[in-house]
């Protein structure tokens, strides 16, 4: 696998003889989970004239980034050099209301369109590729976006047509392309269990909250309040008599603060979302050496453990790739 490095402008300089590549991409909006790290050799450092704001990266893959931070270990005679993949620099932009205004707000535009004039700000290095989906023509009569990272609005958009974003850099034109693709649920051709010849570790659990209160406008009595139950199933209900709904000890409750909300929907919207985040747990991480299996982030499998009862369809979360002298290992999570 090449580690590829290039200057700001993208002019390559060379291929990184490394010692160790670390890299996770996620479909988490924090940056610590869509970052990379490489280890070099100290006395290496001057050969290759590597500076912060360089890229390493490799070629047509999603693996590598910007180089943010250098890291000389003297014990040890290596130089670390780490930064924010193409998915994490994303989420390093926010989405601000103009002067004067509460949002950002789009009138009459498609998805495509919307995700094109977000990514202006990055000064021409993504591109979303069109014709990849149908619903990048979807109209939104209004879209409104307040302070919330790119990253994580285009993800908000592509779930509510059950999409993924895929990216993937092309070193030729020095641009981070993203495709908007369809999540393809693989459950009936692959169950990740201990049928496989690998190692995992697998997690079964219930859900930390199952009551959301949201609190919205108002003060005192006069407070907007909404409940929101998780039932068993992993559906939401604002009935609190709905068969399913835990009440005594098995009650776990926690308090959604949003009192800047447009509309009654964007604050329930807002407390199911994060509801759904501390619901039951069925979690899977496994290892696969490299070219065994390449599951695309955000696709679903099956998953499976006898000794502890657990069968679900869930969601690939997370990809860990470690490229060591040890060989080329990806580290996947599911849930």
């Amino acid at each position: 696998m090449d580690l590829i490095h290039a200057d700001a402008q993208f002019h390559e300089k060379g291929v990184i003889d490394f010692v160790k590549f670390d890299a996770k991409i996620s479909l988490e909006t924090q940056l610590e989970d869509n970052d990379w790290e490489a280890e070099i050799p100290a006395d290496d450092l001057g050969r290759y004239d590597l500076q912060i704001g360089d890229y390493l990266y490799v070629p047509g893959t999603e693996w590598g980034g910007r180089v943010e931070k250098l890291v000389h270990v003297s014990d040890k005679g290596i130089i670390r050099i780490c930064g924010a993949n193409w998915r994490g620099m994303l989420l390093r932009k926010i989405i601000s209301p103009p002067a004067g205004q509460s949002h950002r707000v789009f009138t009459a535009k498609s998805l495509g369109e919307i995700i094109a004039a977000l990514l202006e700000p990055f000064g021409g290095l993504y591109e979303l590729v069109l014709g990849e989906s149908p619903n990048e023509a979807v109209v939104y009569e209004q879209k409104k976006f307040r302070y919330q990272n790119v990253l994580e609005a285009i993800s908000d958009m592509l779930t509510e047509h059950n999409d993924r974003l895929e990216l993937r850099l092309d070193p030729d034109s020095g641009k981070v392309l993203l495709y908007i693709r369809s999540v393809q649920d693989r459950s009936a051709e692959m169950e990740l269990s201990e049928d496989y010849d690998l190692s995992y570790t697998s997690t079964r659990a219930d859900a930390q909250i199952n009551h959301m209160i949201a609190l919205g406008r108002g003060e005192q009595e006069n407070r907007t309040v909404r409940h929101l139950y998780l039932l068993p199933d992993g559906s939401v209900t604002e009935n609190p008599a709905a068969q399913g709904v835990a009440t005594g000890v098995n009650e776990r409750a926690m308090v959604y603060d949003y009192p800047n909300y447009d509309s009654e929907a964007e604050l329930v919207r807002g407390a199911k979302k994060r509801l759904l985040k501390y619901g039951r747990q069925d979690l899977m991480e496994f290892d696969f050496d490299s070219g065994e299996i390449d599951l695309p982030l955000g696709d679903k499998v099956g998953i499976r453990d006898r000794l502890i009862d657990m069968a679900s369809v869930k969601t690939v979360t997370e990809k860990l790739l470690t490229v060591s002298a040890e060989g080329i290992v990806l580290k996947y999570q599911v849930k």
